[in-house]
């Protein structure tokens, strides 16, 4: 199986390449740089596995939620390579992404994938341990981090750029209930392409971003 990732919904560039089962990657926290650096890591990862873009099986890509720029930057290429390729693509939650990146054994219980979303709100989704892997509790949301809720009481790792940035009203939020933090934790192309399998693939065309809030603004 040969897969290309791609994860620019949020600061963190990262692209990976599965070549039989090897994975390489490229990554940078890199803000206003994905249109940048996406393409030439492209190149360079199937020039490193020595493969071609028509030689890939399928693309998987954050489907988000995210910045909403960096976000379209990612879905546009994936979108592009798809189409001229006739690859089908693997849409994956930025969230559920960010989720494996702070756990990627599975060894917590409980995990809230938070990231910054501007205007004083978080992106957040629960995720239970599941089959070696996070299993998620309802639905994704928008809103302000002094109004999480957890669905029991855990406890729960918090992880991601809206506990970076929002920490304390988080912690004052979930009090008890939050018992370890990954503030450094960033959703990965890695993380992404271990998550693809578990999702429908969809054709190019049928591609799109999943933003959670409606109120869509530049990020």
């Amino acid at each position: 199986m040969n897969r290309l990732a791609v994860e620019t919904a949020t600061d963190f560039c990262s692209v990976a390449l599965e070549v039989n089962g090897e994975v390489h990657v490229r990554e940078e926290h890199a803000p206003r740089r994905h249109a940048e650096l996406l393409v030439p890591w492209m190149r360079e990862l199937l020039a490193d596995g020595g493969i071609g873009f028509p030689d890939l099986d399928g693309v998987a890509v954050s489907r988000g939620p995210g910045g909403f720029t960096s976000l379209r930057i990612g879905l546009g290429v994936v979108q592009g390579v798809a189409l001229a390729h006739e690859l089908p693509v693997y849409p994956v939650s930025t969230l559920a992404t960010l989720a494996r990146s702070a756990d990627p054994e599975g060894r917590a219980r409980h995990v809230l994938a938070i990231l910054d979303a501007r205007m004083s709100e978080v992106y957040s989704a629960w995720f239970q341990a599941a089959a070696g892997g996070h299993e998620l509790i309802g639905e994704e949301q928008v809103g302000s981090p002094s109004a999480l809720v957890a669905p029991h009481p855990g406890p729960w790792l918090a992880a991601g750029s809206g506990m970076a940035v929002y920490g304390e009203r988080i912690e004052q939020a979930l009090g008890a209930a939050l018992s370890h933090r990954r503030p450094d934790a960033w959703p990965d192309a890695r993380s992404l392409l271990a998550l693809a399998d578990g999702v429908e693939p969809v054709a190019a065309w049928q591609l799109e971003p999943t933003y959670v809030r409606d109120r869509v603004t530049d990020q």
